[in-house]
């Protein structure tokens, strides 16, 4: 597990090219598969905590990469080979053993990351850009209310690990089905609800429990990933309707419904 970011530097720590190898493959649940990737490039990753995300690397087969492949490397390359990319959350970091922990909802073969991470297998290489700046997870407020689904469990769980003992957190996560339930550890005072989509459209469980929700006393902060729609709807709930201040609703399209995650360095 990565350690806590206090303080806005902490958080911001600038990202480059990791050239990195799958060690493990595990499946957390049906759906969901946990790759490790390692290497020495690792060394020297500092992890921004909580929520970070780096951009996976997909370049068209055939394409030779200059060695070593660093990110001046991979910017000279833009004019006659552009990848595209897939953004996914560090799930788990492990410095010591350089190494570090993505989870890929399995959306079907015909997809390019989940695809892909169907049928990657140790040794492979896998190629990203980041960290990303992250949520900060030190809590200035009397509660935390986290909402996703199944894109932002990794983020959810993340931000489970890194909240201090006993700090107030009510947590919902809408899911296909029981079965993709999973372990969310924590050492703080969490409630942990499940929803369950079956036949529903996506994010409607979700949306329909956030606006209905009772919220605890005090001064509280919102964090959320799910499809950009649903996120729309709450940030326009909670910051509207119940009159949260924007800066304490971190609310993020993970997803748009109809559209492709494709896009271009």
């Amino acid at each position: 597990m990565s350690t806590v970011a206090t303080d806005t530097h902490r958080n911001r720590r600038p990202g480059r090219i990791h050239v990195t190898t799958v060690r493990r493959m595990r499946r957390i649940t049906p759906r969901m598969v946990r790759l490790t990737l390692g290497g020495d490039d690792l060394s020297e990753f500092s992890s921004n905590g909580s929520d970070q995300h780096v951009a996976l690397y997909f370049y068209e087969p055939g394409v030779e990469l200059p060695r070593p492949f660093t990110t001046d490397a991979a910017r000279a390359l833009l004019p006659t080979a552009k990848p595209r990319l897939r953004r996914y959350t560090i799930r788990g970091h492990r410095p010591e053993l350089h190494e570090v922990d993505m989870d890929f909802v399995l959306h079907g073969p015909d997809q390019l990351a989940s695809g892909w991470a169907e049928t990657v297998r140790p040794g492979d290489e896998v190629i990203w850009f980041g960290p990303s700046p992250a949520y900060p997870v030190a809590p200035v407020t009397d509660w935390t209310l986290l909402l996703g689904d199944e894109t932002a469990l990794p983020a959810i769980g993340a931000i489970l690990e890194e909240l201090p003992p006993g700090h107030r957190v009510l947590a919902a996560v809408e899911v296909a089905d029981r079965a993709e339930q999973q372990p969310l550890p924590t050492r703080a005072d969490a409630t942990v609800t499940w929803l369950h989509r079956h036949d529903r459209g996506h994010g409607e469980l979700l949306r329909e429990h956030a606006t209905t929700l009772q919220l605890p006393d005090g001064q509280g902060r919102v964090w959320g990933g799910a499809e950009r729609g649903v996120m729309r709807d709450l940030r326009h709930h909670f910051v509207h309707t119940r009159g949260l201040d924007r800066a304490d609703t971190h609310l993020t399209a993970y997803w748009t419904q109809g559209e492709t995650q494709d896009s271009e360095v």
